[in-house]
């Protein structure tokens, strides 16, 4: 249950006030992830970024820059912006939800079906975060950092490809497997494979990254159902759950052929 609540006006401000508070201080943005009950009342003292800004989208020649506070609603109104971040953003089918969840909420979330935190894990982007830097969406999601994140920078599309699925039930039913395949057009970066789902968290497999870019549709698929590592679920079997993924990996590889 949040106690106290604090409203900085910048980001060195909103940096201090978690240092002197310690673990039970969180940074709350749109209060989508925090305000749910899967949160479990872990915030005990939330820092407001509503003064702090942080919201706004740049465009450039090879890259984009999009403030850590900027919504998925923004994401996917943007024209400007790489289509396949745009379809990350709109698989949040709610468009309420899309106007409360932002993209540093999203990646610093680490949802299982967070999609864009998985697109912007394929897409080779990084984080500009306040305490430590720049460093890649995987390294945050993947190694557990908590630092503010401040804006994230992604390639635009004449850089690199990504293909993007998502499996559920029903139109709203929760996510069976989110897969995101992420591939450089001029060689400069490795390929990125990301799924998550039910009883898997955003997981990369960098045994199935080995194949690419060149390994055919059917070794992909055997090779990512064995790599998934899903725990059981009620919901579907984890062999159900380790074929969906190889399909959803082959299926994101050929669309980025």
């Amino acid at each position: 249950m949040i106690q106290e609540f604090h409203r900085p006006e910048s980001v060195e401000e909103a940096v201090a006030i978690r240092k002197e508070k310690g673990t039970g201080a969180c940074f709350l943005a749109g209060g989508f992830f925090l305000n749910s009950p899967e949160s479990k009342g872990v915030c005990g003292c939330a820092i407001s970024l509503e003064k702090v800004g942080m919201a706004e989208i740049g465009i450039g020649k090879d890259d984009v820059l999009i403030g850590a506070c900027a919504t998925l609603q923004q994401v996917a109104d943007n024209r400007d912006l790489p289509q396949v971040l745009r379809q990350a953003a709109g698989f949040q089918r709610a468009r309420h939800f899309r106007t409360q969840i932002t993209v540093g909420g999203d990646i610093a979330s680490r949802r299982a079906d967070s999609f864009t935190a998985a697109a912007l894990m394929a897409m080779n982007a990084t984080v500009q975060t306040a305490e430590n830097g720049d460093m890649s969406v995987s390294d945050y999601v993947l190694n557990g950092c908590d630092d503010l994140i401040i804006s994230v920078t992604v390639p635009r599309d004449n850089h690199r490809c990504c293909g993007l699925s998502r499996q559920t039930r029903t139109e709203r039913g929760p996510v069976l497997m989110n897969a995101a395949v992420g591939l450089s057009k001029d060689g400069d970066a490795a390929p990125v494979v990301v799924v998550s789902g039910l009883g898997l968290g955003l997981t990369r497999l960098p045994a199935v990254e080995a194949l690419l870019p060149n390994a055919d549709l059917e070794a992909l698929e055997k090779a990512a159902a064995e790599a998934a590592r899903p725990e059981e679920h009620w919901i579907g079997s984890v062999e159900f759950r380790k074929h969906l993924c190889g399909v959803a990996v082959a299926d994101c590889a050929k669309a980025c052929k």
